[in-house]
């Protein structure tokens, strides 16, 4: 295992989730009636915020898989949201992202405290980034390389709606929105703080094509699509995406993307590419829960890895709880500790979860990015979708059915 001095794996006796493993697999009447209680969950959630649509799918610690779904994949259409429809799913890309960093430090092929100027500081705009000396590929993993966004940059969503507006298949490359982000001053002194930051996964994605020479949506299919057959999942680097349903946004991005996400023909308003190991793929509620039971139930990575995923750096403020490309999200408001990540982009949101007492995984999607820009510190604003409510009280439909426990 790698080094992960100074680190905190919280719940490392239920990693593997060797507490479910003792409870007795749901019957065939009982998980009948778990999905069910499921599918009532959701729509209720649905009706309750009236949402286009929403999928939802949960895996059981035998690995049974049920899938459900509710309301509209296009509403003006009146097309209905299927458990197999697909959305773009964000941020829960960076999972991904670092299981194949991950691995590639056990297969020897680099270390995650190598500094990224081993694979990269030949690009013209390396030595102008933030603390580009002291960046290794774990910090940039963590969130805690001092970097800020290049979307929270004013000159940013200025540029890029004139482009836009001049061109609307423009696409900037990575070098245009990594130019962003230089000769800013660091947030804070690398590992010293925390800043959620997408183009610090950006630039992972391009230190592991340097370190391997192949491309990286390639390694991602190698090491964990195609092997768990997550065929749903695919990467979301053009704009004609089979099968996406449509996305409804409320003109609050700041790129006032709106009201619908896709165009004639099924093709997206903007080009989803620029997330690449920011996020970058199209996936579904059963492939994403499939991956949390396969990756935080230690099947995707092997135990060593997991836990390397799973520390919590200590000692460093506003680090929040969040290791390698995974959050860990402590009990809190009567749900139990649970591994996973969320994701948006203009017009979805997603989110998944494990839960190792339970040993289960549970994943969502909706096809809105309502209460998204409306959300504060406080919670969602009145009127619009409380997305973190609606997950909690679906997840507790699952937990707290007789068999499932927690």
């Amino acid at each position: 295992m790698r080094r992960v001095a100074g680190f905190l794996t919280i719940a490392a006796a239920v990693l593997m989730g060797t507490v479910a493993a003792e409870a007795a697999p749901l019957s065939e009447s009982q998980y009948a009636t778990l999905v069910a209680r499921f599918q009532t969950a959701v729509d209720a959630e649905r009706a309750r915020y009236s949402v286009p649509g929403i999928t939802a799918a949960l895996v059981l610690p035998d690995g049974r898989l049920a899938k459900v779904a509710s309301g509209y994949a296009d509403v003006e259409r009146k097309l209905p949201m299927t458990p197999d429809s697909r959305m773009l799913s964000g941020s829960t890309g960076k999972t991904l992202a670092a299981a194949v960093a991950i691995k590639l430090s056990r297969q020897g092929v680099w270390s995650l405290d190598d500094k990224l100027s081993k694979y990269l500081g030949s690009r013209p705009w390396f030595q102008r980034l933030p603390n580009a000396d002291g960046l290794t590929i774990r910090l940039l993993l963590q969130h805690r390389g001092g970097m800020e966004n290049y979307y929270n940059n004013p000159r940013f969503f200025d540029w890029y709606r004139a482009r836009l507006a001049e061109d609307p298949s423009y696409v900037p490359n990575f070098d245009t929105l990594i130019e962003f982000v230089c000769e800013q001053p660091p947030l804070f002194a690398p590992g010293q703080g925390f800043n959620y930051s997408d183009v610090g996964y950006l630039i992972v994605g391009l230190a592991i094509e340097s370190a391997t020479g192949r491309a990286y949506y390639d390694q991602v299919r190698e090491s964990f699509l195609d092997p768990l057959s997550l065929t749903l999942t695919a990467p979301s680097n053009v704009r004609t995406i089979p099968g996406l349903t449509q996305g409804y946004a409320n003109g609050r991005n700041p790129l006032l993307l709106g009201p619908r996400m896709l165009g004639e023909r099924g093709v997206l308003t903007y080009d989803p590419s620029i997330e690449f190991t920011a996020g970058g793929f199209v996936s579904n509620s059963g492939d994403l829960a499939r991956w949390a039971f396969a990756l935080y139930g230690g099947k995707a990575l092997d135990s060593p890895a997991l836990a390397e995923m799973l520390a919590v750096p200590t000692g460093t403020a506003n680090a929040r709880y969040y290791g390698l490309g995974a959050g860990v999200f402590p009990a809190n408001d009567g749900l139990p500790l649970a591994y996973g990540h969320d994701g948006y982009i203009p017009g979805y949101r997603s989110s998944l979860r494990y839960y190792p007492a339970a040993g289960m995984a549970i994943a969502l999607q909706t096809n809105t990015e309502d209460g998204y820009w409306e959300e504060s510190k406080q919670g969602a604003a009145a009127g619009h979708l409380d997305f973190a409510s609606l997950r909690a009280r679906i997840t507790r439909a699952v937990l707290e059915f007789p068999g499932v426990g927690r």
